[in-house]
């Protein structure tokens, strides 16, 4: 089954429609705005059933670290210790730039 990982590419037209999304979302009553979260495949769902915009899928074999919460980052931070360790991720991701 194809999921969303949350990995967009998106261009700059995109992102006024994002904006408008956003206002939308910002103004719904939500009972715990701390907790809710703008969900960009279900924003991108929507402009698809509404034809404004298209998606190329791009499928990948690596594994996914889901962060959403604080509580999550200690999970996350030990998965990529391990892909540094591994040799497939380097300490500094940026130092050849």
């Amino acid at each position: 089954s194809y999921v969303s990982m949350n990995m967009w590419g998106l261009t700059p037209e995109y992102m006024d429609l994002l904006e408008v999304g956003f206002e939308d979302f910002f103004n719904q009553d939500h009972p715990d705005m701390l907790k809710v979260e703008y969900l960009l495949p279900i924003h991108i769902g929507d402009l698809l059933e509404a034809d404004k915009v298209s998606v190329k899928l791009l499928e990948t074999n690596d594994k996914w670290f889901g962060m959403t919460y604080h509580e999550d980052k200690a999970d996350v931070a030990q998965a990529f210790d391990k892909l540094i360790s591994d040799g497939l991720y380097q300490t500094d991701l940026f130092s050849d730039l």
